[in-house]
Formats: structure tokens, C-alpha cells, sequence
């Protein structure tokens, strides 16, 4: 059995920011603590007229398929999908439109390396427990910043308030958010994004899915969860789930637009059992 990757809070990785437009952008990162800097792609959802993707759903191959996971939706899989578009003078590939016609889209390089969080920047409640105080804490936002504003984050064994957001939350919806040009601004609507953690060795996606959702933050940009680089891999029957993703990502990594060679990034999930570790996609294409 493979080991769980952790990368502490004192090393960056990229990141992949995601927006949602009537827009959505992606970061960069792996299954790590986050004093640990990758790389980020940002995520976010974004408005604009675009011809209607729908008229091309495939079953097979590269290309649209319909969301079998959430009603109404329809991602992009394969190796290269032709998925991307260009806006703002920038390269963007599509994840997916979603059910209210959002498109959530991804920037098409990844940013400077960042950490997630560092360690000794959340000290209280949740992030007081386990290694979170030494390593960063692997909540996204804070419990006041959550959908519903519930009173406590819970994760295996650990369960408190969360009392601040994440630093790459920070960065990415202060900072980076402020640096965009304002017409592009205008085009990007507020998303909810699903931040609950998931479970090492997970072999059933809908499950997931419905953990990930177990905790949710509206907000502007954000990351991928480790769901959507799973829906985005065209082999289901091979490479599905995060096990048999981790068990064959020689393979998976070659069906999957998202896989960049060479790169780690974070994503937006918490690991399991641990308040201090975030799921990230490995250079390796191993989440």
C-alpha cells in the first residue's frame, strides 16, 4: 500500500486557481500540510455569451459528457479535450457548465508556488488540534465564512469552530482578486464550493462527492476539489475513484486533461482523519 504524500507547511506548491463566469479558476497542490508551497490554478465561475457547449456531448473519448454525479451538469474528460477559450488575453479550458449555466473554468498555467496555510497562522478550535498548529491548518474557510455558518468544522476524530479562512483563500479572493482588470471582475459571479474532507483509499465518487459537500463557502475564486480531477479522467472503469486512480496513475495520468507533467498543485480538499494534511495532484498524476 501506498503511504498518504504529506508536505508541510514550510514548502510551497503551485497553484491552479479556479474561477466560476457566469466564470471558475484552479490551484496547484498536493496531499500536504500547508506549510508546504505548490503550485495553484485557480478556479472561479464566470457570465458570458458562448455557444451552447450541450450540442456536443460525447460518451467516449475526449470531449463534453454529461455529469452522472450531479443533475444537470456536464464536464469535460479525456487527454486533451478541446475545451479551451481564450478571455481577458488569456488562455482558459473549461471543467464544466454547470446546472445554472455557469462555466467553471481554469487558468491554462499555474501561479507562483504558495502554501495552503502556515503553520502558527490558525491556532484555535479545530486548527488548535493534531499537527495543525506546527504544519498549517486544512480547513479552507472559516466556520463563520461557511454555507449555513455552522458552529463547528468536524474531521475524524477533531471537530472545533474554525475561527480565521485559510491563507490561500486570502490570497486568492484579496490579492490576486484585486490585481484582475476590472472587466473581467464584472464577468465572475459567486460560487459554492464543496470543502468538506475526503477519505484516503476512497473507492466510491458519489460518496465522495457527498463528503465534500458535507461543508461548503460562497465566494469568488477557488480550487479544484480531488472530485473534479477524478470526473475529468475519460477511463472511468480504470481510473474512477481515487483508489484506482492512486492504483494505476501511470495509466490515469494519460486520460486526464487536468494531469500536468511535472507539476504538483493544491486542491481544495481536506485529507481525512488529519487537521493538517490537503489533498493535492502529484507531478506523478497520484492524488
Amino acid at each position: 500500500m501506498r503511504k498518504i504524500r504529506r508536505k508541510r507547511e514550510k514548502r510551497k506548491q503551485k497553484i491552479i486557481i479556479i474561477i466560476v463566469f457566469l466564470f471558475l479558476i484552479i490551484m496547484t497542490s498536493g496531499y500536504a500540510a500547508f506549510s508546504t508551497n505548490i503550485t495553484f490554478h485557480a478556479k472561479g465561475n464566470i457570465k458570458w455569451k458562448i455557444i451552447d457547449i450541450t450540442d456536443n456531448v460525447v460518451t467516449s473519448g475526449d470531449g463534453l459528457y454529461e455529469d452522472e454525479y450531479e443533475e444537470g451538469r456536464y464536464v469535460y474528460k479525456g487527454g486533451n479535450p478541446n475545451n479551451y477559450i481564450e478571455f481577458n488575453g488569456k488562455l482558459w479550458r473549461i471543467i464544466s457548465k454547470e446546472a445554472d449555466g455557469t462555466y467553471k473554468i481554469l487558468r491554462n498555467e499555474d501561479l507562483p508556488s504558495r502554501a495552503f496555510d502556515s503553520g502558527g497562522a490558525r491556532t484555535t478550535g479545530y486548527c488548535s488540534q493534531g499537527n495543525a498548529p506546527t504544519y498549517g491548518c486544512n480547513a479552507w474557510s472559516s466556520t463563520a465564512h461557511m454555507v449555513g455558518s455552522p458552529s463547528e468544522f468536524t474531521n475524524g476524530s477533531y471537530t472545533g469552530s474554525v475561527d480565521a479562512d485559510s491563507e490561500i483563500l486570502t490570497y486568492l479572493n484579496g490579492e490576486y482578486y484585486n490585481s484582475l482588470e476590472r472587466t473581467f471582475k464584472e464577468n465572475i459571479v459567486s460560487n459554492t464550493w464543496g470543502t468538506g474532507a475526503v477519505i484516503w483509499q476512497n473507492n466510491d465518487l458519489q460518496g465522495q462527492i457527498t463528503s465534500e459537500n458535507r461543508y461548503k463557502w460562497n465566494g469568488n475564486i477557488g480550487l479544484i476539489s480531488v472530485s473534479d480531477y477524478i470526473k475529468a479522467n475519460s477511463n472511468k472503469e480504470t481510473c474512477g475513484t481515487v483508489n484506482k486512480n492512486n492504483s494505476y496513475y501511470s495509466t490515469c495520468k494519460n486520460t486526464n486533461w487536468m494531469y500536468i507533467s511535472g507539476t504538483s498543485w493544491w486542491t481544495i480538499s481536506p485529507g481525512s482523519i488529519y487537521s493538517y494534511t490537503v489533498w493535492n495532484i502529484n507531478s506523478d498524476g497520484y492524488l
